[in-house]
Parts: C-alpha cells; sequence; structure tokens
C-alpha cells in the first residue's frame, strides 16, 4: 500500500469514505507539504518521503475516536496536522487550528488558502490563554500529554472527546493519575493501516 492509498485506508479505518475531491485535496497538501511547507520549515528536513504514512494518513486516523461534534479544536497545529486532512475529511466540522508560533499560524493560513477550506480558523495563541468550551480537541503531542489533560479538562463539555497522539511503540505515555472526571480509552490503529501500528488516547469527559 502506497501514496495516497494509505489516506484512503486510514479515512475507511474511521468509517468515513473520501470522495474524490477530498482525495484531490489531500493530494494538493502533500503537494505544498512536500515544497512550501518543506521550505519554510513546516516539516524535518527527512519527512518528505513519508508524508503519506506519517503525517497525512496519521493524521486521519484522529477521526476514529471522535464525538460527532460540530467543532474541534487543534492544539499546537503546527503545519496543521493534524487539523488539515481532517478538515478534508470532515467538512461539516469545523476546526480551530491552534499555535503559538506566528511564522506557523502565517504557514498555515498560506495553505488553508491554496487549498479554499472554508471550515478552518487559524488562531496565534498559547492553550493556557483559551477558555472557551469545545466539544472536540486533538493534538499530536504537541505538549506533554499530562500537562495536555489539565487543558483537555478544563476546556471539554461534558461528553467531548480528545483524541491525543501516543507513541507508535507503546502506551507508556499515558499519565498514572488521571484528572476527575475524564474517562481515557487507548485506540490501537493495526499496522496495516499506517506504515506501522500506532496508539491514540481517547479521553472523555463526563
Amino acid at each position: 500500500m502506497g501514496a495516497e492509498t494509505r489516506a484512503v485506508a486510514a479515512a475507511r479505518y474511521c468509517g468515513i469514505e473520501l470522495g474524490s475531491t477530498q482525495l484531490e485535496l489531500l493530494v494538493r497538501y502533500h503537494d505544498w507539504l512536500a515544497s512550501e511547507g518543506h521550505r519554510a520549515g513546516g516539516i524535518g528536513p527527512d519527512e518528505r518521503n513519508r508524508l503519506w504514512d506519517r503525517h497525512i494518513a496519521d493524521s486521519l486516523v484522529f477521526a476514529c475516536g471522535l464525538a460527532d461534534g460540530r467543532e474541534c479544536l487543534d492544539i499546537g497545529s503546527g503545519a496543521g496536522l493534524p487539523g488539515i486532512p481532517l478538515a478534508i475529511a470532515m467538512p461539516a466540522v469545523e476546526f480551530r487550528l491552534l499555535d503559538r508560533s506566528g511564522r506557523r499560524c502565517d504557514l498555515m493560513r498560506r495553505a488553508v488558502t491554496i487549498l479554499g477550506l472554508e471550515n478552518c480558523r487559524i488562531e496565534q495563541n498559547d492553550i493556557r490563554e483559551i477558555d472557551d468550551p469545545v466539544e472536540s480537541i486533538v493534538s499530536r503531542a504537541a505538549i506533554p500529554i499530562a500537562t495536555l489533560m489539565i487543558h483537555v479538562k478544563r476546556l471539554l463539555v461534558p461528553g467531548g472527546v480528545a483524541v491525543i497522539a501516543l507513541s507508535r511503540t507503546g502506551e507508556g505515555d499515558i499519565p498514572t493519575k488521571i484528572p476527575d472526571g475524564l474517562l481515557i480509552r487507548v485506540e490501537s490503529v493495526p499496522p496495516g493501516i499506517l506504515d506501522t501500528g500506532a496508539n491514540l488516547l481517547r479521553i472523555e469527559a463526563t
């Protein structure tokens, strides 16, 4: 399995069938990441050869744990991961892409403009300054999980869901002490979906 086929499998694993327009947008985002995004430092120097596996398809599997909400906050979105692939796959959801870096926010605005995405809002801010409740949260390990859980508890509405990246090698990232009012579950993505197996932490606010 290779190239954009990985994205199709990742989305299907989450119950999402990508249409031709969505696939075209994902290809355009891939090409932008590999060119302008790479030159601007949005991805690491060795990442261009594994963008589909380690970034785009990897982002799409976050959808498997999301609630059926109307909005989602991506904490530490960087170059738009996982928020932009998710916004392409889930056009009915409004994505708020949060990052502290003005340079990275400018980069995301460029990508969103090129792709013509109307369900993405870019916000330069620190998560500590955010205080409005949200229905869903995603994050690819932008900050330590123990710290992130504090903000998840503070921001998620009852019944809201957060999906957080764990290491691909195991579940050792999970804090031993879980804040009251949060239920957690590890979502293990099998190796056949991505290039290797992956683990996500699904957190639900009670």
